[in-house]
């Protein structure tokens, strides 16, 4: 995973969300310092983009204020934001 401190994802009426947009992976919090992978989603999980609170998730996730914070993300979303290759 790449370092995405300080990366910049615009709001989500900014984002191209589709309405149906979904997840495919777990990025856990715990695993942001090390070279953990994302976990793959068997289940059927909508992208957190789509979430009205998406701004504050991210920020939250993103500076490692909340440890229980997981982000259930598409590959779109997640390569945008630096977290997959």
């Amino acid at each position: 995973m790449k370092e995405s401190k300080g990366t910049k994802i615009p709001p989500p009426e900014e984002a191209s969300v589709k309405p149906d947009c979904r997840a495919e992976f777990i990025f856990y919090a715990q695993t942001r310092t090390g070279k953990a992978r994302p976990v793959k989603i068997l289940g059927d999980y909508g992208c957190d983009c789509r979430r009205p609170d998406w701004d504050h998730r991210w920020k939250t996730w993103d500076a490692r204020q909340d440890p229980y914070l997981h982000l259930f993300l598409c590959r779109e979303h997640a390569r945008k934001l630096g977290l997959m290759e």
